[in-house]
C-alpha cells in the first residue's frame, strides 16, 4: 500500500488569490499555567481558502448553505473511490495566455468506465509550483466543456492541482451549472504526477467548523 500526501503546505507569506483576503501568519502566544509555561501557535489571516480545501455549492450567490461541510457524512471523504486523469502541464493547449484543458485531453488520459459517486482529480505535475510567486497567475484552466465532461459523469467530487479553474481574461461561464450541480469543488493539490494507478483511494477530511461552505483539508490518496 502506498500513502500519497497531496495538501499543499500552508506557511507564512504564501500565495493568495487576492488582496481581499487576509495573509496568512504563523505566530504564537505564551503564558502561564499551573507553574508551567506554553507556547501555542496562533493562525493568523486563516480563512477557508488557504492551501488545499473543499468548496461546496454555498460559496456560490445566496445558495442556502444547508448544513455546510460539516453536514457531509464524513464516511463519503473516506477511502472515496477516485480516477485519476494524468495530463501534463507541457503539453496543455494555450488560451488567453494560459493552458488550458480540453475535453480530448481527458478522453485521452481516462483509461476505464468511471462510477458514479466518484471522485476525479486531474493532474498536470502543477503542484511542484506550490511556492512559486506566479502560481496563481500561471495556474491552467478547465475549458468549459471539458469540465462539463467531467460533471456529466456524476461525480461526488472534482479536484485538480490548479487553484484557478476559469478562465479569468474570458471566463467560459461553467461555474453556475457546476455549482447548482451539488458537486464538491477540491484543489489545489499536490503530488498528484506521483500517483501511478487510475483507479485508487481519497480521503479529504475539511475541518468540522460548523456552517462553513469552503474549508481546508489534508488529503491522502491510498494506492493499493
Amino acid at each position: 500500500m502506498k500513502i500519497i500526501d497531496i495538501s499543499g503546505s500552508v506557511y507564512s507569506g504564501m500565495w493568495s488569490y487576492a488582496d481581499y483576503y487576509p495573509k496568512f501568519e504563523l505566530s504564537a502566544v505564551e503564558f502561564d499555567f499551573a507553574g508551567e509555561k506554553y507556547t501555542v501557535d496562533i493562525f493568523k489571516g486563516m480563512h477557508a481558502q488557504v492551501g488545499t480545501y473543499i468548496e461546496s455549492s454555498g460559496i456560490f450567490g445566496n445558495e442556502e448553505k444547508k448544513g455546510g461541510l460539516a453536514a457531509i457524512p464524513i464516511e463519503k471523504l473516506f477511502m472515496v473511490d477516485t480516477y485519476i486523469y494524468q495530463i501534463p502541464y507541457e503539453k496543455l493547449s494555450v488560451k488567453d495566455g494560459r493552458p488550458f484543458i480540453k475535453v480530448d485531453d481527458l478522453k485521452k488520459a481516462e483509461k476505464d468506465q468511471i462510477n458514479k459517486n466518484c471522485a476525479i482529480l486531474v493532474g498536470t505535475g502543477y503542484g511542484k509550483n506550490w511556492n512559486n510567486e506566479d502560481y496563481i497567475e500561471k495556474a491552467w484552466f478547465f475549458s468549459k466543456d471539458a469540465l462539463y465532461y467531467l460533471m456529466d459523469k456524476k461525480p461526488f467530487l472534482i479536484g485538480s492541482d490548479s487553484p484557478v479553474w476559469e478562465n479569468a481574461i474570458n471566463p467560459e461561464g461553467a461555474f453556475e451549472k457546476f455549482y447548482k450541480s451539488g458537486i464538491l469543488l477540491f484543489a489545489p493539490c499536490v503530488n498528484l504526477e506521483k500517483i501511478s494507478k487510475f483507479k485508487v483511494k481519497l480521503v479529504a477530511l475539511p475541518l468540522k467548523i460548523l456552517e462553513a461552505t469552503v474549508c481546508p483539508v489534508r488529503a491522502i490518496i491510498v494506492e493499493k
